[in-house]
């Protein structure tokens, strides 16, 4: 198997990885095979200090500065969030699922969405998110979080987790329309939590300060932005 190394072995699956791919290797299969595929973008899965992150096109998914792994940054956000045990979150674009996995540790139940078969493939493949699909207290829904959020009802949910694409590939989710749909469907005081990135810095763009006054002109308020997770808290 060339320069793969061992990493775990799972389910009854092992596990291989190099410094570019992991890859996975069934019981009686010959080889392991590339945990990557093709869909419109390049997706795959390599390791970042032992964690499995997703890549598309060669840009990292997953904040990991300043961090051991996306999971120390999950369980950092999750717990800032203070979600109890009769909270009800929503985790609006689960990538891998490591956020809606490290809530609901905590939380009564998550409803996690992901629009991207590719990226859901890849959580499917990857050993790190098996407890997604263990239908305990995560349930996955497939599709736009913009779309999926209008059926939702008004004041159903105590915690929200939104890490969506950067501005370039999703804007919608940093419209005030999306905005006002948060708002709708959160209850009185609820705890949320907006990835924003990095974006822009270079040129002197603050994107953080452009969504926060989205969020407070619907209604939310105690804007605060963390640098450290390039993101903002605030509530309802």
């Amino acid at each position: 198997m060339g320069n793969m190394k061992f990493f775990i072995s799972k389910n009854g699956i092992e596990y291989y990885y190099t410094d570019k791919f992991l890859y996975a290797k069934k019981k009686g299969q010959a080889e392991p095979y590339k945990l990557a595929l093709f869909d419109k973008h390049f997706y795959k899965l390599r390791l970042y200090n032992r964690v499995p992150i997703l890549e598309i096109d060669g840009l990292r998914m997953q904040l990991v500065k300043d961090f051991k792994s996306p999971l120390d940054y999950s369980k950092e956000i999750t717990s800032r969030l203070r979600i109890g045990k009769n909270d009800l979150a929503l985790d609006t674009c689960m990538g891998l699922g490591y956020t809606a996995i490290a809530a609901a540790k905590y939380a009564q139940k998550v409803i996690t969405c992901e629009l991207s078969n590719a990226v859901l493939q890849l959580a499917k493949w990857n050993p790190f998110s098996s407890d997604l699909f263990a239908g305990n207290n995560i349930e996955l829904k497939q599709g736009d979080v913009a779309s999926i959020i209008t059926g939702f009802k008004e004041k159903t949910y105590d915690v929200v987790i939104h890490d969506p694409p950067r501005f370039s590939h999703a804007p919608h989710l940093y419209s005030s329309q999306f905005y006002s749909e948060l708002f709708r469907v959160t209850k009185s005081k609820a705890r949320l939590f907006h990835y924003v990135g990095s974006i822009g810095k270079e040129s002197g763009r603050k994107i953080e300060n452009e969504v926060g006054k989205r969020l407070e002109a619907v209604g939310f308020r105690n804007i605060k932005f963390e640098a450290r997770l390039q993101g903002l808290f605030f509530a309802k």
